[in-house]
């Protein structure tokens, strides 16, 4: 076998015989290049030995070469051409181990090949048995899914059948009731119009009789109470004449030694101050509820001693620290009101805030309070008070004013106006700086919101401007719609 023929089947990619054409052909270069990666170095030995052959074949024609010339110069050459014998017996030898070698490779790769062929068919095997389970199951599922429709369609069938015959007994019973019903109803009907008939003659002879006797009660009522609004209006008017001859007397002659009695009537303001404080401050009930509010501060300092309230006016607060069992009395300068107390079984005194306050022994209240009144009197007058009240409180001891907010518009422009006796607004920031300047200790201020809000504003929830425009509609509402009320409540330095 020549060394040429050989290597003419040896491929130049991989170093490997892979001949014969068509699909095997095919699938045996595609194997080849899958298991490329495991026989690469088989593959760098085979390009090497393939070398070697060449140079051996070279080697060959170049040994031949010089063995034609020393024949043609000499003639006789027995020992070169012996050893040159024996180099090309060692090369044959070579050329037939690599023959050899190649042969054991072909058969290697043949079988490597046909072990992934093997392989390949399995997998194809166990593929196509795998679908055909699948295939089985979703049949199987496919029938159980059937028969479970078919059988809730039975039953669902079942169930109508048998609603459709209730439906028709149903209809049957309507029926009778129906006829039922008829005669009921035209008997119903007959007894409905007499009996109405009836209630219509009657109604009419009352509403006759009743119309005569009401209009006359009506008439004789509006007499009445003519006569008795010329009455009130004549003893006004009276009322009126003798306060403006009273007002003369006195201001005519100041120092008139006159009767007791003259000296206890009331003239000016004075004489309709209660009518005032009915039409203006609400009902005893409402003032009572509104004072309530304090009941738990007042509580907390019951052990300390009593509270004095100090222009208790109708005693309102007094009879609610009364019902929650805390001691307490008022003073008041109105006589009318100071016996309108007493009447009611409170503890009320004739008498003046500054000359009560310090009058009474040092240290021997629990709390002062003052509800409404702080706006009566000037500034000196309110800050001597305040001074006079830490001292007559007892360590712990607590001062409650209250008065009208000036901050609300409503309240500083008009409302507080309405009592000519107010002697001008006290914002809560000047009142809570003078109780504490003066000594007391945890000041705050606590506003009290007495009518309903009726403005509700709407603010938008998104924007560049919702924010602020938030904060002005906020403001705005404190300062029209805000607390009609504050309180300043302090206690002494324990």
């Amino acid at each position: 076998m020549a060394v040429d023929d050989s290597l003419a089947g040896v491929n130049p990619s991989f170093g490997l015989p892979i001949t014969g054409r068509g699909p095997k052909s095919l699938l045996r270069r595609i194997v080849a290049k899958f298991i490329w990666p495991f026989l690469r170095h088989q593959v760098d030995v085979n390009h090497m030995l393939v070398a070697e052959i060449r140079e051996l074949q070279t080697n060959q024609v170049v040994m031949l070469a010089v063995i034609e010339q020393e024949l043609s110069e000499n003639g006789r050459t027995s020992v070169a051409i012996r050893r040159l014998g024996e180099q090309l017996d060692f090369v044959e030898d070579g050329l037939h181990n690599v023959e050899n070698a190649l042969h054991i490779l072909e058969g290697q790769y043949t079988f490597v090949v046909e072990q992934r062929e093997s392989h390949l068919a399995d997998v194809q095997t166990h593929l196509t048995v795998r679908t055909q389970q699948l295939e089985n199951q979703i049949d199987l599922g496919h029938r159980q899914l059937l028969a479970r429709f078919y059988d809730g369609f039975g039953a669902l069938q079942r169930d109508v059948t048998q609603i459709a015959r209730d439906a028709a007994e149903l209809a049957d019973r309507f029926n009778e009731l129906s006829a039922q019903y008829g005669t009921f109803g035209d008997e119903l009907t007959d007894q409905y119009d007499t009996l109405g008939v009836e209630l219509t003659e009657h109604y009419d002879d009352f509403r006759g009789e009743a119309t005569a006797e009401i209009r006359g009660e009506l008439e004789i009522f509006a007499l009445e109470a003519l006569a008795e609004r010329e009455k009130i209006a004549g003893l006004l008017a009276r009322m009126a004449e003798v306060d403006h001859f009273l007002t003369e007397v006195k201001r005519s002659y100041p120092e008139l030694v006159t009767p007791e009695r003259l000296v206890k009537l009331t003239t000016g303001f004075d004489a309709i101050e209660r009518a005032h404080a009915m039409r203006f401050r609400g009902t005893r009930e409402e003032i009572m509820d509104r004072v309530s509010i304090y009941v738990p501060e007042l509580k907390s300092i019951a052990e300390l001693g009593p509270v004095l309230d100090i222009g208790c006016g109708g005693g309102e607060l007094l009879e609610v620290l009364q019902e929650n069992d805390i001691d307490a009395y008022g003073i008041e300068i109105a006589s009318a009101a100071v016996e309108e107390c007493v009447a009611a079984g409170l503890d009320v005194r004739l008498d003046d805030a500054l000359h009560h306050l310090t009058s009474v022994p040092k240290g021997s209240l629990g709390a002062v309070t003052a509800i409404h009144v702080v706006e009566h009197v000037g500034i000196d007058t309110l800050i001597e008070m305040i001074d006079l009240s830490l001292r007559a409180l007892r360590p712990g001891g607590m001062v409650i004013f209250e008065t009208p907010n000036p901050s609300n518009v409503m309240v500083g422009a008009d409302s507080f106006y309405i009592d000519p006796t107010h002697d001008h607004p006290i914002p809560s920031a000047l009142l809570e700086f003078l109780v504490s300047i003066r000594g007391f200790t945890d000041a705050r201020i606590v506003p009290f919101k007495r009518a309903p809000n009726l403005f509700t504003p709407v603010m938008p929830d998104t924007g560049v401007w919702a924010n602020d425009v938030s904060r002005v509609a906020q403001h705005v509402s404190n300062v029209l719609l805000g607390a009609e009320d504050y309180a300043v409540i302090a206690r002494r330095a324990v």
